[in-house]
Parts: C-alpha cells; sequence; structure tokens
C-alpha cells in the first residue's frame, strides 16, 4: 500500500471564518495516484491547532456567512448581548479569550477522512471539505494530507 503526504498552509479569518478546501483534497489524491499509480484509497487531512475544524457542508454563503456560526454560538457563545467576552474556565489557564474556540473545534474535528476511487474523491454534489477556523483571531493553519491507496 502506497502513502503519501503533503502539507498545505491557510490563512483564516477569526470567528468561524471558512475556506473551501475540496479542491487540495482532490489535487492531493491526483498527485498520489500520479506518484504511486495507485487509483483508490482513502485520504486524510488533519489541521493542526487546538481551534480550527474540518467538515463538509455545502459551501454557500448562508451556512457560511450565517448559519453555522449561529448554530455554534448557542451552543459556546463568545461574548454575550453587551459585547462583552464571557468568561470560560479555559480562559483562566492561558489567560486569553478561546474557551468558547475550544468548544466549537471540538464539536467539528481536526480531521476528515474520504474514500476514492479511480483518482476521485468521492463527495456528493452539495458536499464541500471545509477548514473551519473557530479561534477569536486570524491566524496560519496547515493542512497535512495524507493519502493510502492500492
Amino acid at each position: 500500500m502506497a502513502v503519501y503526504s503533503s502539507i498545505k498552509k491557510y490563512k483564516t479569518k477569526a470567528h468561524m471564518g471558512m475556506i473551501d478546501v475540496t479542491g487540495d483534497f482532490q489535487q492531493c489524491v491526483e498527485e498520489a495516484c500520479e506518484k504511486f499509480r495507485i487509483k483508490s484509497g482513502v485520504i486524510t487531512g488533519f489541521t493542526t491547532g487546538g481551534v480550527a475544524g474540518l467538515t463538509t457542508l455545502e459551501f454557500e454563503p448562508g451556512i457560511v456567512k450565517h448559519d453555522l456560526k449561529a448554530a455554534l454560538d448557542k451552543i459556546s457563545p463568545y461574548m454575550d448581548k453587551n459585547g462583552r467576552v464571557i468568561f470560560y474556565e479555559h480562559h483562566n489557564t492561558w489567560h486569553d479569550d478561546n474557551g468558547s474556540s475550544h468548544i466549537k473545534s471540538a464539536l467539528l474535528s481536526p480531521f476528515i477522512t474520504i474514500p476514492f476511487i479511480d483518482g476521485k474523491i468521492t463527495i456528493g454534489p452539495w458536499q464541500n471539505l471545509t477548514l473551519v477556523e473557530c479561534d477569536t483571531r486570524d491566524r496560519n493553519r496547515e493542512i497535512v494530507f495524507q493519502v493510502m491507496g492500492e
């Protein structure tokens, strides 16, 4: 079984900024298929850092600019209605303000695995692979891609 790894860098926007990384997953599969002459297998993407996640969603403005953030803010809000940062015990450890970010990223996942067949990732027509920044500030992120196949 062949294993191919690649790392890509991204600049993310704070408070649930999202980047469609579907093309990067497909590109890594194509590179692995070409290099190792494989056709089928799986690709895993893993984002480093404690407050980002990977998910699938329909990458359209309503979800990307509002709906996912609004839903996760109900579970783990960053600020109260007066604009004050809500306290989380996490803030005592690092003296920062991103306790809510850790909760949001834990509800997502730092990784996602997708099968591929004949060199094509097997996602549906309304399914985009998405990097989600949960932190309270813009960040530089990496996704570690690993392709395994035959």
